[in-house]
Parts: C-alpha cells; sequence; structure tokens
C-alpha cells in the first residue's frame, strides 16, 4: 500500500488546529452578537386598537434572514474546518499518530453536524419554527425562533438536546429569536 506523503509538519498542523479554534470563536461571538436587546420605545396611538392588544414591530423578515444567514455562516464554517482536516490528511508526511489525531478530529466534526442537524429537525417538528444549534466538546447553543418561550418550552429543548448529545447542564445555552 502506497503512504500518502504529506507536505504539512507539525508546524502546519498546529496552525490548522488554531485556525479552527479561531473559526468556531467567531461563530460563537455571532451566535451571542446576534441577538441585540429590544429598543423600548412609547407605544403610539393606533385606530381600532384596544389596550392589550399585542404588535410586534419587527416581523418575521427580519427573524427569517437572521436564521438563513447563521445557517450560511455556520455552514461556511464546518466546510473550512472539514476542507482542512482532509488537506491535512491527504497532504504529507504525517506519523501513524498524527493520522489517527486528524481522522478522530474528522469523525468528530462529523458526530457533531450530525447531532446539530438531528436536534434542530427535532426541534422543529416539536413546533418551534425554526432552530439552530451550535455543539462543541463540552458546550451546546440552542437559539430557536418563537414567541415566547416559557419554561415548559425550555424544558422541551433541553430534553431533546440531551436525548442527542451529553452534555452538561451547566454549559446549555438557549436564545430566543422572535
Amino acid at each position: 500500500m502506497k503512504r500518502l506523503n504529506v507536505i504539512l509538519g507539525k508546524k502546519q498542523l498546529i496552525i490548522a488546529s488554531l485556525t479552527v479554534l479561531l473559526g468556531a470563536a467567531v461563530a460563537v461571538n455571532f451566535i451571542y452578537s446576534g441577538t441585540k436587546k429590544k429598543e423600548i420605545t412609547e407605544p403610539s396611538t393606533q385606530v381600532g386598537a384596544s389596550y392589550g392588544d399585542t404588535v410586534y414591530v419587527s416581523g418575521s423578515a427580519d427573524s427569517d434572514a437572521y436564521f438563513a444567514q447563521a445557517r450560511l455562516e455556520k455552514q461556511s464554517s464546518r466546510d473550512e474546518a472539514a476542507e482542512v482536516l482532509a488537506s491535512m490528511y491527504q497532504g504529507g508526511d504525517l506519523t501513524v499518530d498524527e493520522l489517527s489525531m486528524v481522522m478522530d478530529d474528522a469523525v468528530s466534526l462529523g458526530s457533531l453536524i450530525d447531532s446539530e442537524n438531528r436536534i434542530e429537525s427535532l426541534l422543529r417538528a416539536q413546533g418551534f419554527e425554526d432552530a439552530l444549534c451550535y455543539l462543541s466538546d463540552n458546550t451546546a447553543n440552542i437559539i430557536v425562533k418563537t414567541e415566547g418561550l416559557d419554561e415548559a418550552g425550555a424544558a422541551k429543548i433541553k430534553s431533546t438536546l440531551l436525548s442527542e448529545y451529553e452534555v452538561s447542564s451547566n454549559n446549555i445555552t438557549i436564545v430566543e429569536v422572535n
């Protein structure tokens, strides 16, 4: 069997790993900066409106655009990580241990992506309008589109997450986007 020659050395492997971590940090930063607090303004007088009626100023187009953009960035980040792992595996003179580590990272990445997709699908099937899931080795961030998240909804999200992925309850973050 012909041995694959890898151009990348240990330094390049470390640089590539740090690049993947930087990409993950950017994704997490985007998650937390994307949910800005809405400014409270004085109510306007509307003809035909009665006290207690609710009128939402931010329409679903804003949140739909948010979820679409977040999905694109998430996919781009995952594709970049997969490309880095593939180039490391195919390209140079890595030792057997280094090849094993790259293969483990690729399997782990594939498993995380599969778990994220299952969790997102299950949340949409449970009645949430839209959902995004970001998993890492020890944290889980769930973003859901809903008109109001109560304790029962949060418990449903947590239960769905824990049925598919093992993570400490302290490391679960649920963000509501409406």
